[in-house]
C-alpha cells in the first residue's frame, strides 16, 4: 500500500501554489534562478518526505516559458522518489483578452534517476497539460488540467489567488491568499506490474505568502500552506483499498534572481 502512496508523485510547483495569470511581454529573454527551501515535501494532498532543497531556473522570452525544477531531500527522504528529482517544463502562453484572460499549454516531464522499477516506481512520467487564467482586479482564477501519458489518467485543479497591498514602514507590500481543490485518478501508477493497479483520491490547500522586493529583478518570499489528501484509494479493476489520507503544514523561503 505504501508504494501506491509514493507513486502519487510528479512535483513541478515550487511551493504548489496557482500560478498568476500573466500577459507577457515581447522583452529579450529572462533567466530566473530561485533556490528554494521547504519545510515538507508535499504534492496534491501526498507527503513524500520532509525538509528539502528545491532550486529552479527559467527561461522566458515573451509567451515561452521553459524551466528545470529540482527536489534534494534534506531529511525523511524516499528512496527511488524524492532522492532526487528532475522535471523539466514547458509552457505558451496565449493572451485571449489582456490582462484578463489566458490560455497556457504546456507540458511536464518527471524524472526519477534513481527510481527502482522493480519496486514498482517509474523512472520517468510524463504530463501534458493546458491552464485556462482569469484576472479581475487582485484575484486570479486558474483552471488546469493534466494528463499523464505513462500512468494513464488525469488531474483536475481549480486555484485561485488573492493580493492585499501592506504598508510596512516606508516598504510597500504584497500579502498573497492562495488556495486550490484538485482531484486526480492515474489507473496505471506501479511500473511493470503484471496488472494494473491505480490509484485515486481528491486534494486541498490553502496558505499565503510575502514576497520582499530588493530590486527590480531579486525577491525574497517567505510563506506557509496547509495541504491535504482526501478519499485517497488504490485499485486493481473494481476492487478499492483506503490509504491513509495525508495532512501537513508546510514553511517555504525562496530566493529569485532574474538577469
Amino acid at each position: 500500500m505504501k508504494k501506491q502512496i509514493l507513486l502519487l508523485l510528479p512535483l513541478a510547483a515550487l511551493i504548489s501554489a496557482p500560478s498568476h495569470a500573466r500577459t507577457p511581454d515581447n522583452s529579450e529573454g529572462t533567466f530566473t534562478i530561485t533556490p528554494a527551501y521547504v519545510s515538507e515535501f508535499m504534492f496534491r494532498g501526498s507527503r513524500f518526505g520532509g525538509a528539502s532543497f528545491q532550486p529552479m531556473i527559467e527561461y522566458s522570452k515573451g509567451p515561452l516559458d521553459l524551466g528545470l525544477w529540482c527536489n534534494f531531500p534534506v531529511a525523511d527522504k524516499i528512496e527511488g522518489v524524492s532522492d532526487p528529482e528532475f522535471d523539466l517544463t514547458a509552457s505558451y502562453t496565449l493572451t485571449i483578452v489582456p490582462n484578463t484572460l489566458t490560455i497556457k499549454p504546456g507540458f511536464t516531464l518527471y524524472t526519477f534517476p534513481r527510481a527502482k522499477k522493480e519496486d514498482g516506481f517509474y523512472k520517468a512520467t510524463f504530463e501534458p497539460n493546458v491552464s485556462f487564467g482569469y484576472t479581475a482586479g487582485d484575484i486570479s482564477f486558474a483552471l488546469n488540467l493534466y494528463y499523464d501519458l505513462v500512468m494513464e489518467g488525469a488531474t483536475y485543479e481549480f486555484g485561485v489567488d488573492y493580493s492585499i497591498p501592506l504598508k510596512l514602514s516606508n516598504h510597500e507590500l504584497e500579502l498573497e491568499f492562495s488556495a486550490l481543490i484538485g482531484k486526480y485518478d492515474w489507473a496505471d501508477s506501479v511500473a511493470d506490474s503484471v496488472i494494473k493497479e491505480g490509484v485515486k483520491g481528491d486534494y486541498w490547500q490553502a496558505g499565503f505568502s510575502i514576497p520582499f522586493e530588493f530590486s527590480k529583478n531579486t525577491k525574497l518570499a517567505v510563506g506557509w500552506y496547509y495541504a491535504e489528501g482526501i478519499n485517497t484509494k488504490s485499485y486493481v479493476g473494481a476492487v478499492r483499498y483506503p490509504i491513509l489520507d495525508a495532512g501537513q503544514g508546510v514553511f517555504n523561503v525562496s530566493f529569485s534572481h532574474s538577469f
